[in-house]
């Protein structure tokens, strides 16, 4: 129900569904085993074709919200071959990986067969999302054909179709992933305070990529530099989907430095504020809060960071 608000833009659904319409299927498996989720999909499947009549809705479900919370059931494996300690984040890490790799490949494998399918002589597929994306701001702003200045408005809203179009793939791959995770973590979170959780919280503080998947982020990132055209364009969409588990490691390290204050919570609440604000003055400082983050977890992969100067707890915030 809530992916079907989030899809009529209703309130609810633009307030709550729009990032959370798989906490329910993360609580069911969280809360009663990974046996009962199939069960829970299915019900979630047949719910939204029977309220919306719509076959391609209910398979939008099992796409959006099944597919992601199903890579993520992982973790309760894992927490149930642990026993009663809380889970490792190196294991939370692992299981991000797979869902962040699940995500690479269904991009990576959509904009080839776009490219293929690509009539000669085009102008490549960033050329033909920017150009969908001018048509569409135009067409949500038609008042601004003939006001005062509009060949100025026309250039920023070119600027920021070609802007946006470069990534636009990855951050729907971003989309899908991290409404998975903070489904997984916040259904943790509430089964825990209503003494409903099968497993202990993991140890999100600790999260940690593997190393390997450095490597895959550095091999995209590098290939996105020299190739050009399609093939660029695909590398670096790749890179930008493969980064969320060092964006996601950076911030465990902000969060073990913030725990070994007396302040914890306001230093991290004045954490978020300011990068929130600095990400929305501008895109280029957007995209240099997510370099810094990408850059402290790689930093604490190879050297450490955490083990040998911060104090860390164990579980999770």
């Amino acid at each position: 129900m809530l992916l079907v608000a989030a899809l009529r833009q209703s309130v609810l659904g633009v307030l709550v569904g729009a990032m959370l319409s798989p906490l329910p299927l993360a609580m069911v498996a969280f809360g009663l085993g990974g046996a009962l989720l199939p069960l829970a999909i299915v019900s979630g499947a047949v719910t939204v074709m029977v309220v919306t009549g719509s076959f391609p809705l209910a398979t939008a479900y099992l796409a959006l919200d099944a597919a992601p919370v199903a890579v993520l059931s992982r973790l309760g494996l894992a927490a149930m071959l642990k026993g009663g300690t809380p889970l490792p984040g190196s294991d939370v890490g692992r299981t991000v990986s797979w869902l962040v790799l699940a995500a690479v490949a269904a991009v990576v494998t959509g904009l080839a067969m776009a490219s293929m399918g690509s009539a000669a002589g085009s102008d490549g597929i960033e050329a033909a999302l920017k150009a969908q994306l001018d048509q569409f701001l135009a067409a949500a702003t038609p008042s601004e054909a003939t006001a005062p200045g509009s060949a100025d408005f026309a250039a920023a809203r070119a600027e920021m179709a070609r802007q946006v179009a470069g990534l636009l793939p990855g951050a729907a791959a971003w989309n899908w992933c991290s409404r998975a995770i903070l489904s997984a973590g916040l259904g943790q979170l509430m089964l825990t305070k209503m003494s409903l959780a099968m497993w202990p919280t993991p140890d999100y503080r600790g999260f940690e990529a593997p190393k390997w998947f450095f490597a895959l982020f550095g091999a995209a990132a590098i290939a996105a530099m020299g190739l050009r055209n399609d093939a660029g364009f695909i590398a670096g969409n790749a890179a930008t989907i493969l980064s969320l588990p060092l964006v996601l490691q950076g911030l465990a390290v902000v969060h073990s430095a913030a725990a070994g204050t007396k302040q914890r919570l306001i230093w991290l609440a004045a954490f978020y504020v300011v990068a929130l604000v600095t990400a929305s003055i501008s895109w280029t400082l957007m995209i240099g809060c997510w370099g810094l983050l990408v850059g402290l977890g790689a930093m604490d992969s190879f050297l450490q960071i955490r083990a040998r100067y911060l104090t860390r707890a164990s579980g999770g915030e």
